[in-house]
């Protein structure tokens, strides 16, 4: 995954339409600034030049976001979500809370922090992405035991874009290369694309997160450099450090460029989420509450019908499901679908009429973690 550009011009605006509906939902999102370039070295050219040469399952589960755009396309079949025991507060509050990467400080860090705080409203901007999955990815990494600052990579990868693609093809707000995705069980296929799909992708991602802190032993910053570059790539660099009498932590390691800025980039953004006035910017209050609720059926949901019943436009739900590729959940499942919160319920009695519903609407993990 690379830092993203810090042009708008890779980016493709949402219709007026699919904007003046989800203004409603506060759930336009904007592009903000990204961290810089910083000059390479001889051996780090080499590096970066080789990266042609390295398998998909050398490189990793994931692979750079470069240009991102917005590409057309439908709904995401939903997935229960973690409900927080205790709404109210400030959501920011449980990421700040949840500090426990323990990754000491670098001067690179501070490069990062420097580069970004050069918009002054990037905090906004940031609050203002993150607003309508934030809460949803919280929770997650809570449920997983992982640190909840980790909510903060989507911002790296996509700016919380779910439907942003790469040139190499990677897709969704984590950026999943689809033989990655499939790794992680991502299902894609002529119906529905889980790297799009909010709760499925975010919950492979955690997935690969706890294998990659398993691998370099609960170091995160050897995980999050792995999570960018690939875990073959970041042990044959410590392997070349340990052969040459090197530490072999990853300030240490030669790795290429777009690694190099990824991790302090990261880590710029969660220091300046934990002690923002350090930074001479302020940080918005987010309220802890769902903005999202997950409806399931037994058999399929058409998503223009599902509109109607919610009492919301087509392109909302379209929007809120990008996996979705037909208007409809696939004809062998998952028949899941994410609404705005507070409007399942006339879904669920509209399915229900027409005997549809499961017997129990998707709860906080009744419906159990697949994704497909």
């Amino acid at each position: 995954m690379r830092p993203m550009p810090s042009s708008r011009s890779g980016v493709v605006a949402l219709p007026a339409t699919a904007l003046a509906a989800l203004s409603l939902l506060g759930l336009v999102t904007t592009s903000g600034c990204s961290a810089t370039g910083s000059g390479r070295t001889a051996t780090k050219s080499a590096i970066d030049a080789s990266t042609h040469v390295v398998s998909a399952r050398e490189y990793g589960y994931v692979r750079p976001a470069v240009d991102v755009r917005v590409v057309g396309g439908g709904p995401s079949a939903g997935h229960a979500i973690y409900r927080d025991p205790g709404p109210g507060g400030d959501l920011w509050d449980r990421v700040r809370q949840g500090s426990t990467l323990g990754v000491t400080y670098h001067p690179r860090i501070e490069q990062a922090s420097n580069d970004l705080r050069r918009n002054g409203d990037y905090l906004t901007d940031l609050n203002r992405r993150a607003r309508p999955y934030l809460h949803i990815i919280v929770g997650e990494l809570e449920h997983a035991g992982l640190p909840p600052e980790l909510a903060l990579l989507p911002e790296v990868e996509s700016r919380y874009n779910p439907r942003a693609v790469s040139p190499k093809r990677a897709a969704g707000m984590w950026q999943f290369m689809p033989y990655t995705g499939t790794e992680m069980g991502l299902r894609q296929d002529g119906w529905y694309d889980a790297r799009n799909d909010i709760l499925a992708s975010t919950r492979g991602a955690i997935a690969y997160l706890k294998q990659l802190r398993a691998e370099f032993d609960g170091d995160w910053a050897l995980a999050l450099a792995s999570y960018n570059a690939g875990p073959a790539r970041v042990r044959a660099a410590q392997e070349r450090n340990r052969a040459q009498g090197k530490p072999t932590d990853y300030w240490s390691l030669d790795l290429p460029t777009e690694t190099e800025l990824y991790v302090p980039k990261f880590l710029a953004i969660a220091s300046m989420v934990r002690e923002p006035g350090r930074y001479g910017l302020r940080m918005p209050t987010l309220e802890n509450r769902a903005r999202l609720e997950v409806v399931e059926a037994r058999d399929q949901i058409d998503l223009a019908q599902a509109a109607s019943a919610c009492g919301v436009s087509l392109q909302t739900l379209r929007d809120l499901n990008p996996g979705l590729k037909r208007n409809k959940t696939p004809s062998n499942g998952p028949h899941r679908v994410l609404v705005p919160v507070g409007t399942g319920a006339r879904l669920r009695t509209a399915l229900a009429q027409g005997n549809r519903t499961a017997p129990a609407v998707a709860d906080t993990r009744a419906s159990g973690r697949g994704a497909s």
